[in-house]
């Protein structure tokens, strides 16, 4: 039986792409350890391991670590030893992602006695919620060259929704050839290249229609992966809609306001009857101004046709917001005003 107890270090395709590396250490047929991804996109995750070798090595993986707002599952990986000392094979979770693998022995004690067992240093991660984005094009460009600071040979990657599906690529073909792109409303930015002990460095941005848009930044240094994710919060900052950001997370305080004036103004009207359809009506008009609201200001919106955007372009959303609680407020006023004078 072959020993495998050693450093393994490698990379794994299929659904995730990425590097990996494990600590083996073996008991006869059963071998256990600790395995690290860094996916390509998602940053790093760790895994606790257990298994057994045979004709085929199995590996059942469970997550011990994890990005945040990233999902994993448990992971089955198989394989086999190669004439050439290495271990290829394939990979499933428990989520639906699979792939194929090939990872290779990496024993430093034996070409270096005097190297110390040393492990990959901590990765650290960040992630940073953003609220209501609107971007123009000169604004992308900003945050494109931005994002490529600190990074010698990576290339920022954009995965945008065109027509129902999703597009990547590199952020300069991609500024280049918009073809006639007028506007989005999801766009992914991503750059990474590698550090110490063969770990990238990762930057995501994510703006997204619907839910919450982030920025995840990962990396070995904790310095920079804390200044990196606070100065690209700062760098799109300005670019948030304070109040649409607002409402998406509390509801705007007009809305708070009708419902404490209807709770105030129920005694005035006579009637059990009168009271409900006030009631409902109220319930009816702030919930219909929630789905105005999400229908037609979207979380983030990126207009390409235009560089400079003028003031109304600009504004227009929190206008849009005020006009459609004022008249939410004008209407239940009207409601209230037809019952008071129904039911006296």
């Amino acid at each position: 039986m072959a020993s495998l107890a050693n450093r393994w270090a490698g990379r794994l395709y299929g659904t995730n792409t990425g590097n990996v590396f494990l600590d083996l250490s073996q008991d006869d047929q059963n071998i256990s350890g600790r395995l690290r991804i860094m996916d390509s996109i998602f940053g790093v995750s760790i895994y606790e391991y257990t298994g057994t070798i045979d004709e085929e090595i199995v590996l059942n993986c469970t997550p011990s670590q994890t990005v945040e707002g990233v999902e994993l599952g448990e992971v089955v990986v198989r394989g086999r030893l190669t004439q050439q000392g290495n271990i290829r094979g394939e990979w499933e979770s428990t989520i639906g992602t699979a792939g194929t693998f090939e990872i290779h022995p990496h024993d430093i004690n034996s070409s270096d006695p005097s190297a110390k067992d040393t492990n990959p240093e901590q990765i650290h991660n960040k992630t940073v919620q953003l609220g209501s984005i609107r971007l123009f094009k000169d604004d992308v460009v900003q945050l494109v060259d931005f994002l490529k600071k600190d990074f010698s040979n990576g290339r920022v990657i954009v995965t945008y929704s065109q027509r129902g599906s999703e597009l990547t690529k590199y952020a300069d073909d991609f500024l280049g050839q918009l073809d006639g792109i007028v506007q989005l409303n999801y766009i992914k930015l991503v750059i990474q290249e590698p550090e110490a002990h063969g770990i990238n460095r990762v930057i995501v941005v994510e703006l997204v229609a619907n839910g919450n848009s982030e920025i995840r930044v990962s990396g070995i240094n904790e310095s920079w992966v804390l200044g990196k994710a606070e100065s690209i919060l700062q760098t799109l900052k300005p670019k948030q809609n304070s109040l649409v950001t607002t409402y998406r997370k509390y509801g705007l305080n007009l809305n708070g306001a009708i419902f404490i004036a209807m709770l105030i103004a129920i005694p005035d009207i006579e009637g059990w009857k009168s009271r409900a359809v006030f009631v409902i009506s109220v319930f009816l008009l702030l919930n219909f101004l929630l789905f105005i609201h999400n229908k037609f200001i979207p979380n983030t919106a990126i207009y390409l046709e235009q560089v400079k955007p003028s003031f109304f372009k600009r504004a227009w959303p929190s206008m849009l917001s005020w006009f459609i609680a004022v008249s939410s407020s004008v209407i239940a006023a009207i409601i209230f005003s037809i019952l008071k004078s129904g039911s006296s």
